[in-house]
């Protein structure tokens, strides 16, 4: 997958080279977007000091705050494994040290640390996933700022972090961005979070909080299933002996296609541990374990096994976090090209807006769009 272009800017006395779209400002003239000047000058002013003992860094998507802060000791806390990847990247451009210590957030073991900078995600189930997991390790000194763009907030934000913290409140506003700070935690339930439920095809299903389309079915994923049941252009598919879905979520497209399946073998992948851990209990409760791998992988290219696989599936995230992004969907059109059997076939829905079949064009001899509404759109190539 392209890598954005490294630009170089200046917080405080140090230079940092990031990603061009992790960066505020202009191209000529870039800056550190607004919510990580926040962070880090809290950080900063709350430690009293220009270098932090320990500091967690949470949900932070392009690595700029892990590389930005000074701390002996950092962790990067996600829940998401392109995360890790992107700061590991960027960290070598500027520390020969180890890098920090990356913890996935459904095996937190990790020791609480004073200092927490959380990003507010889009997802508000997955923003109380993170102040959560904080609580649990929070001490009578623990504060929390997490930062968000002022248009973004909403007063569920606020009534999600009063469960979690006595002290709440918010900061003055600096270039259309604001943080939430937390302190005197209180401590959470042990069980944990309340799974989400959903059915589909008279099958229930069950999903963490934080992964995508909580308490029903993505309604794409849905026109998917339906059509697959009816639809003769994806009823002509040869039944598959390997089958790879990408982007897997809380598994209901790999659950239904094994069903229809009986003699497939499904590699499931997601870079979300929680969708990763979702699609594992799916698959286990309907008693497919043995014939499904669950892989955490933030491409298709990084999916070593099968080699040639006869369908690869998936319903393509077209988001990170507030901005449109569709170049995981591009890999995948790409990478599944070149991985397929000579009778074997890329299904793929979408957003109608997307206009994907020019891209799928590129890669494919036949690309047909077998099935559409006024919102989605199926294709079958090969």
């Amino acid at each position: 997958m392209r890598q954005p272009p490294l630009l170089q800017v200046r917080y405080r006395d140090q230079t940092f080279r990031l990603p061009a779209n992790a960066l505020g400002g202009t191209r000529t003239a870039p800056l550190l977007k607004p919510a990580e000047v926040l962070l880090l000058d809290w950080a900063y002013a709350t430690g009293k000091a220009a270098e932090l003992e320990a500091v967690t860094l949470l949900h932070d998507r392009a690595g700029v705050l892990c590389t930005c802060v000074r701390a002996r000791q950092k962790i990067l806390l996600s829940d998401n494994l392109l995360h890790a990847e992107r700061m590991q990247q960027v960290y070598a451009q500027h520390h020969q040290a180890p890098v920090p210590l990356v913890v996935d957030l459904l095996e937190d073991n990790r020791p609480g640390t004073v200092l927490n900078l959380l990003h507010v995600p889009k997802s508000m189930a997955l923003f109380e996933q993170y102040l959560a997991a904080v609580a649990r390790t929070a001490g009578p000194e623990t504060r929390l700022a997490a930062a968000f763009q002022t248009r973004y907030f909403t007063p569920q934000m606020l009534a999600i972090a009063e469960k979690y913290a006595a002290g709440v409140e918010q900061s003055r506003a600096f270039k259309k961005a604001r943080l939430l700070l937390l302190r005197d935690f209180y401590r959470p339930e042990p069980e944990g979070p309340a799974l989400d439920q959903l059915t589909f095809g008279g099958v229930v299903y069950e999903q963490y909080p934080g992964v995508f389309s909580a308490g029903h079915i993505d309604y794409a994923t849905q026109f998917l299933l339906e059509e697959w049941a009816v639809n003769p252009l994806l009823g002509a598919i040869t039944a598959p002996a390997t089958i790879i879905d990408v982007g897997c979520g809380n598994g209901v497209i790999g659950d239904q296609l094994l069903a229809r399946y009986p003699q497939a073998h499904l590699t499931a992948t997601d870079v979300s541990c929680l969708a990763r851990a979702s699609t594992r209990r799916n698959l286990a409760a309907h008693g497919f374990s043995a014939r499904a791998t669950v892989v955490a992988a933030s491409s298709l290219a990084a999916v070593v096994q099968p080699e040639r696989v006869d369908l690869i599936v998936t319903n393509p995230p077209f988001h990170d976090g507030f901005q449109t992004d569709i170049s995981v969907a591009l890999e995948i059109f790409q990478t599944a090209s070149e991985r397929l059997t000579a009778t074997g076939y890329l299904v793929v829905v979408a957003n109608r807006h997307l206009n994907y079949a020019t891209h799928l064009n590129r890669y494919f001899d036949e690309v047909f769009g077998v099935a559409e509404n006024d919102k989605f759109v199926i294709y079958r190539c090969r």
